[in-house]
C-alpha cells in the first residue's frame, strides 16, 4: 500500500529501501574515533604554540573558529527554543503526545508515557553544543589560558563579558531544567542498578528519592514539569541573545553585520539548525518505534518551514544589499557570491543545504522514510554551517579602508584567508570529540519518560 510524502502528514513507509540505523551509527562511532586521534594532538599543539601556527591575520583576525563558535552557539539556543515549544508552550505533536490524548491536561499527559518527543533531547542537545561553541572560542583566545579574566576582570563597556555572564547563567539554567526532568527517572535508575552504576546516578540525582507511591509519584513529575517550565521561561530571552549574534552585530565598521536583517536571520537560521540536527539524531542516533515515526513528520515539515524563512530571510539580504549600493556591504556581497570561494554559497550553502533537503522532505510521493529524513537533516545542519561561514569570513576579507592588505607585503595583511591544516584539523578533532561524549551520555542517560508508574502494570 502506498502512502504519501511527509508534507501529506502521512506515515512514514518502512521498507527494503530503508537506511537502518544501526548500520550507519557504527561504521560513523568509528570515523568520529578515528577523527579524534587525529585533530586531537593537533589540538594540543595548537594550544601549546599559539596563533602563530594558524593562518589568522590582522584584516581576517576571526576564522573558522570563530564560525564554527556562532554555529554551535546557535545549534545550543535553538535547540533550547524547540523545547520550549515542550515545557513552556506546550505542543502535543513535538512532545509525542499523540491526538488520543487530547482533551487531558498537558501535565497529565506528559508524565507516565514513554514519550519520544523532544523535550529531553534538546536540552542535552543545547548544552552540548553550549560546550562545544565554548571550546571553539577558547581555542581561538591567544592566551586561552586567561579566559576567566573576563568574569574577574570585565569590561562593560565591552558586549563581550556580558555574552559570558549569558552563556553562564545560560548553562545553569539548561542544568537546572535537565535536573528537574530527569531526577525522578535518575532516582529509580540509582534504586535498580548495582556497583559503580548506581553511585553514578545517584550522585546525578543528588541523593532525590522519587515517591514509590503511584499517585505521589505522579504528582512529583507534574510539580517537576511546572518548574522546568518556569525555568524555561526565564531562559527563553537569554538563549534569544546568544541567538542573535550580537558579538557581531554591534560592529559598526562592518556593514554586512551592522543590521537588524543580520540579528534575525542568525536566530531563524540558530531555529533551522537544531531542528535539523535533531531530525538527524532522532532519525539515526536514538530512533524510536514504529509508532514514534510521527515525531519525525513534525521535525521534517518544521526544519522545512524554518529553512524556507531563512532562504527568505537571505533573499531580503540580498536585494536590501544590491538595492541600497552601500560600497563596503556590495564588496561583501560580490565577494560571498562571486569571489574565490563562490562555491560555499552556491554548492554548501544553497544546493546541498537547500534545495536537496527540501527535495528530499517534501519530494517523491511514495514516502519518506526515517533514513531520508534523517539524511536532510543532516544535509540542512552542514548546509547551515556554510551560511555561518559567509557570515563571519567575507566581512572582514574586505579591509576597512583602502591599502591595508596592501600597504606590507606580508601574509599576516592578505585580505585572501584560508584556513590551514592545524585549523581544519584540530576543529573536526573538537566536533568528534564532542559528538563521541554527546553519543555516551544520551546512552546513559534516561532521554524519554518512563513507561508507566509503579504498580500500574
Amino acid at each position: 500500500m502506498e502512502t504519501r510524502n511527509v508534507a501529506g502528514f502521512s506515515a512514514p513507509r518502512s521498507g527494503a529501501g530503508e537506511i537502518e540505523p544501526q548500520r550507519v551509527m557504527k561504521p560513523l562511532l568509528r570515523l568520529l574515533a578515528v577523527v579524534a586521534m587525529v585533530g586531537v594532538p593537533v589540538l594540543l599543539y595548537r594550544m601549546g604554540k599559539g596563533l602563530g601556527v594558524t593562518a589568522l591575520g590582522t584584516v581576517v583576525p576571526w576564522g573558522l573558529w570563530v564560525a564554527f563558535y556562532i554555529f554551535f552557539i546557535g545549534l545550543s539556543a535553538g535547540s533550547f527554543l524547540l523545547s520550549t515549544t515542550v515545557y513552556v508552550f506546550r505542543s502535543e505533536r513535538l512532545a509525542g503526545v499523540g491526538r488520543a490524548s487530547v482533551g487531558r491536561r498537558f501535565e497529565d499527559q506528559i508524565v507516565g508515557e514513554r514519550l519520544a518527543g523532544v523535550g529531553r533531547l534538546a536540552l542535552v542537545q543545547a548544552l552540548a553544543c553550549l560546550a562545544t561553541g565554548l571550546a571553539f572560542i577558547s581555542v581561538d583566545l591567544g592566551h586561552w589560558e586567561r579566559f576567566w579574566h573576563v568574569l574577574v576582570y570585565p569590561q562593560w563597556r565591552s558586549v563581550l563579558p556580558w555574552e559570558v555572564y549569558l552563556y553562564t547563567a545560560y548553562a545553569g539554567i539548561l542544568l537546572l531544567a535537565l535536573y528537574f526532568l530527569m531526577r525522578c527517572d535518575l532516582s529509580r535508575r540509582g534504586s535498580e542498578a548495582q556497583g559503580s552504576a548506581q553511585g553514578f546516578y545517584r550522585l546525578l540525582s543528588l541523593g532525590f528519592r522519587c515517591p514509590d507511591d503511584p499517585e505521589a509519584k505522579r504528582a512529583c513529575d507534574v510539580e517537576n514539569l511546572r518548574r522546568v517550565r518556569l525555568i524555561s521561561i526565564i531562559g527563553i530571552p537569554i538563549a534569544l541573545a546568544a541567538a542573535t549574534d550580537m558579538v557581531f552585530a554591534v560592529v559598526k565598521a562592518r556593514p554586512a553585520w551592522f543590521s537588524p536583517g543580520f540579528a534575525m536571520g542568525s536566530t531563524v537560521s540558530a531555529l533551522a539548525s537544531a531542528a535539523a540536527l535533531m531530525l538527524f539524531v532522532r532519525a539515526m542516533v536514538l530512533p524510536g518505534p514504529e509508532k514514534d515515526r510521527a515525531l519525525l513528520q513534525t521535525l521534517a515539515r518544521l526544519t522545512g518551514i524554518l529553512l524556507i524563512v531563512n532562504l527568505f530571510i537571505l533573499g531580503i539580504e540580498l536585494l536590501t544589499g544590491f538595492y541600497g549600493g552601500v560600497p563596503d556591504h556590495l564588496a561583501v556581497l560580490r565577494l560571498t557570491l562571486f569571489g574565490p570561494f563562490w562555491w560555499v554559497f552556491w554548492v554548501l550553502q544553497l544546493a546541498v543545504g537547500a534545495a536537496l533537503p527540501l527535495l528530499l522532505i517534501y519530494g517523491r510521493a511514495e514516502g519518506a522514510t526515517p533514513g531520508r529524513l534523517g539524511l536532510a537533516g543532516l544535509l540542512v545542519t552542514i548546509g547551515l554551517f556554510g551560511e555561518r561561514l559567509n557570515d563571519v569570513i567575507p566581512a572582514q576579507a574586505v579591509p576597512v579602508f583602502p591599502g591595508l592588505d596592501t600597504a606590507v607585503s606580508s601574509a599576516r595583511l592578505t585580505a585572501l584567508y584560508v584556513p590551514n591544516g592545524v585549523e581544519w584539523l584540530s576543529s573536526w578533532g573538537i566536533v568528534a570529540l564532542a559528538a563521541l561524549l554527546t553519543y555516551f551520555v544520551m546512552r546513559r542517560l534516561p532521554m524519554v519518560e518512563h513507561r508507566s508508574y509503579p504498580g500500574e502494570e
